[in-house]
């Protein structure tokens, strides 16, 4: 840390970043549709990740909308979570996740998690990995008016830390995210997974390839 002793904040994005989801996720979508002889609109999809509640693209539609369907938007979703959370309740952190959450915090940093996720997904996973007691604050779309891309999510972190924006610095694998930590005025380092790999992240202070041997001192 500084020598100055200012708290500096690491804020972290769960899904595809502390966990690897949204792999999982994309394989199970495609897995559904193709059962019913469709085409999972990935470039569709590439458009929400990182977001939540009100979007563009809704992966549930398309089959509700297929003739014959007779389940709701709502119980194919939860059919969906439901497959979702048995895989990935086998998945162990993303490469450096748990060492960097874990290292930052013993070096004083505050840690916090800003995710579009519900409260009950991020804290049945970081129950599950040890991690959830590391955290200062847990910030969910559940918390706010508007989920990433816009600033709400990280706004929330803030406030709940006591910090300015400058003393803080968001991981993210998804060009929502980076663009919601743009509109806070935090700076944000970029970890594409498998899936967010093609996306603009241009905004981002860095990219980098994995949160493995990361150092956040080199951006305070």
């Amino acid at each position: 840390m500084s020598a100055d002793k200012r708290r500096r904040a690491l804020i972290f994005d769960f899904d595809g970043l502390i966990l690897d989801t949204e792999t999982v996720e994309v394989e199970i979508w495609t897995e559904i549709y193709a059962q019913y002889g469709m085409t999972f609109d990935m470039e569709a999809y590439q458009g929400v990740i990182g977001s939540s509640g009100a979007r563009g693209f809704d992966p549930a539609q398309p089959l509700v909308d297929r003739e014959g369907e007779t389940r709701s938007v709502a119980e194919i979703r939860k059919d969906f979570l439901q497959t979702a959370l048995r895989y990935c309740e086998k998945l162990n952190p993303m490469e450096g996740a748990a060492e960097l959450i874990r290292g930052a915090k013993a070096d004083g940093y505050l840690v916090a998690v800003g995710s579009s996720a519900a409260h009950w997904w991020l804290e049945t996973h970081l129950t599950r990995l040890g991690l959830i007691d590391e955290f200062d604050t847990i910030v969910s779309s559940e918390d706010v008016e508007n989920a990433k891309p816009q600033p709400d999510i990280f706004l929330k972190v803030l406030e709940n830390l006591s910090i300015p924006p400058e003393d803080a610095l968001v991981l993210e694998d998804s060009n929502n995210g980076v663009l919601a930590a743009h509109r806070a005025g935090i700076r944000a380092i970029a970890v594409p997974n498998p899936i967010t790999k093609g996306q603009d992240f241009s905004l981002a202070a860095a990219i980098v390839p994995s949160l493995a041997h990361f150092n956040p001192d080199l951006y305070f």
